[in-house]
């Protein structure tokens, strides 16, 4: 699924991470393991096209990362750092949020999109937060909410 070949990171001539070249084969589970600092989030931050590359290349399905994000393949869990927990937004706002690569320029919910919250709710236990402020929830709850969104999605990887 994910083949990441030669990339580094660099802060001008200071190289902060790689070369990382590995190959994740579809249908699997992978656990990415390091100690704090060594560049974990940053590796799958530059699959999602958040920061940019100082060389090498990534290719999500066999099309380069932007291409195949382009086409909502990926679905992404953000660590909990990322999100601005105090926003004013319920549950299934931020569920729904993943089917907007599934909806127009409006972005106006249909039929299947709702039915994909509602499911994707249902599977990690959380349909009786729909109603809820995202801040309100535990940690936990939080990162449910977080898998819900990827499972909306519908992409081929998450």
């Amino acid at each position: 699924a994910f083949h990441v070949e030669a990339v580094r990171f660099a802060v001008g001539e200071r190289t902060l991470l790689g070369p990382v070249t590995l190959e994740l084969q579809r249908s699997r589970v992978y656990g990415l393991i390091g100690h704090n600092g060594s560049g974990k989030s940053t590796l799958f931050k530059a699959i999602m096209g958040f920061v940019r590359l100082a060389k090498g290349e990534i290719l999500v399905l066999g099309r380069p990362a932007a291409a195949a994000l382009r086409k909502n393949v990926v679905a992404y869990v953000p660590q909990a750092e990322e999100v601005d927990w105090d926003f004013p937004v319920l549950v299934e706002d931020v569920v729904m949020m993943g089917r907007y690569g599934h909806m127009g320029m409006m972005r106006i919910p249909k039929a299947a999109d709702r039915e994909a919250v509602t499911s994707a709710l249902a599977r990690v236990g959380m349909s009786d937060f729909r109603k809820r402020q995202i801040g309100e929830l535990s940690g936990g709850q939080k990162k449910r909410v977080f898998l819900a969104r990827a499972l909306a999605q519908d992409g081929r990887v998450i």
